[in-house]
């Protein structure tokens, strides 16, 4: 297992873009720690190259540190646009081919806090 570490600084009107480094992977797990972040911050992560895939987003995030385990439903095999898991069954890690990316709004003027992305290659 391998993590990365995105640190994100608010600037004065409380925003924040943080850019990863590219990694080809399955995701695992997202640990959100706000540090200074504030409560009604509005936290979106993505995995970025040629086009964004979503992978969390929280609105209102609060100020405790939480883990998150982001699943994508899977498809089936006959008809690909066919969910299986549409009562909570089937579920797949997401995969990662690109730069994780987070992304904070509302978060308070000049405040520190940072996401860990864990993954497997």
């Amino acid at each position: 297992m391998k993590r990365q570490l995105l640190t994100v600084i608010t600037d004065g009107s409380g925003d924040a873009v943080t850019t990863g480094t590219a990694v080809l992977g399955k995701l695992f797990a997202i640990e959100y720690r706000p540090g200074t972040i504030d409560t009604g911050a509005t936290v979106t992560i993505t995995c970025e190259a040629d086009a964004s895939k979503p992978l969390l987003t929280l609105t209102t995030a609060g100020t405790s540190n939480v883990w998150f385990y982001p699943r994508d439903v899977e498809h089936a095999v006959a008809n690909g646009a066919a969910l299986t898991g549409l009562a909570g069954g089937d579920r797949a890690m997401p995969i990662l081919c690109g730069a994780p990316k987070v992304v904070i709004a509302s978060g308070g003027n000049t405040m520190t806090g940072s996401v860990i992305i864990y993954y497997v290659e």
